[in-house]
């Protein structure tokens, strides 16, 4: 059973809203049933016909599977995708083959969480209050999806990763992928002639044109990263932490491909897939002789060089000083 000040507040709507829908449910025949200072319950014998969902609904849902598929036990994931046939099962059969094609143009590389981090804030007196999860920073990945399933340009304006420049790119999209904690925009880009990587949370306007391209006049995303040249790598890093050290890893492994971690005697065994070796190593820096590369000769190239830089500047400043 439900009040009305439940529903009122659930839907966002006053009381009296509620009182006047219900009575439009009843004169419709819907039969609810309702108890004074207890609610409202609809009668158990009473059967909703069945749902219908839009095709940005299922979409939504199938990227939600792709993301399951690596933050759930084997028993959920099937039930997860159990339902989700059912949802393909009521949809018309134009709308399968978008969700069909969309299922191919979709990629994860699982990283231990997909989830953000949950968000603090600060009292007057500077103590931490726990709020809700924040939302992903990623954008357009509404856009993005529905630019996929029916293969239109889009006009994006991007600020690379590298700098603050700001370019305007014609991008035909091929695919959507998910690894480091951000959804990335995998297409075509007219500008530069060439596929590119967008990530979402870099994308500052999107315009979702009526240009259509064809599917078979470019590479399908697993074509993208099986195939193409001078691809960047997922670099495999193997890592181990001392049981101190590890104590604050925390949440930021996950911005660096986190996949997996083992407790041993000896510390916590840590595995990473991540395409930016060098970023990765500027963050292990800071655990000193705390940490260990147990595999990866970029991350250790990358340590070595940032190692010696550092001498170098440290070194030099207290000569002169």
């Amino acid at each position: 059973m439900v009040t009305a000040g439940f529903l009122a507040e659930h839907f966002g709507v006053s009381e009296r809203t509620v009182y006047r829908d219900i009575r439009t449910l009843e004169n419709a025949g819907v039969p609810i049933g309702a108890e004074v200072g207890v609610g409202y319950y609809l009668d158990r014998s009473y059967r909703l016909p069945p749902v219908s969902f839009t095709l940005d609904e299922a979409s939504a849902l199938l990227l939600g599977e792709k993301l399951a598929a690596s933050s759930l036990d084997q028993g959920s994931l099937q039930d997860f995708k159990q339902a989700l046939n059912k949802i393909r099962s009521v949809v018309d059969q134009s709308e399968k083959d978008h969700l069909s094609a969309l299922d191919d143009d979709v990629e994860v590389i699982p990283t231990g969480s997909h989830f953000p981090i949950e968000k603090t804030s600060a009292r007057p007196d500077g103590t931490a209050v726990s709020t809700h999860p924040a939302l992903s920073g990623d954008r357009w990945l509404r856009e993005c999806r529905t630019a996929l399933m029916h293969r239109n340009v889009i006009d994006i304006h991007y600020q690379a990763l590298e700098d603050d420049r700001t370019t305007s790119r014609s991008i035909e999209p091929i695919g959507l992928f998910y690894y480091s904690w951000h959804w990335h925009m995998i297409g075509w880009c007219r500008l530069r002639s060439a596929y590119r990587d967008f990530r979402l949370d870099r994308i500052n306007s999107l315009e979702n044109g009526s240009e259509r391209f064809a599917r078979n006049s470019r590479l399908t995303l697993q074509q993208y990263l099986d195939d193409r040249p001078g691809k960047e790598e997922f670099h495999e890093i193997v890592v181990q932490f001392a049981h101190e050290a590890a104590r604050f890893v925390g949440e930021q492994r996950y911005l660096f491909g986190f996949v997996d971690e083992q407790s041993n005697a000896d510390g916590v065994r840590m595995r990473f897939l991540t395409p930016m070796p060098d970023y990765m190593a500027r963050w292990l820096l800071q655990y000193l002789d705390q940490v260990e590369v147990l595999a990866g000769d970029a991350m250790r190239a990358s340590l070595r060089q940032y190692a010696d830089r550092l001498g170098s500047h440290w070194c030099g400043t207290s000569r002169s000083s």
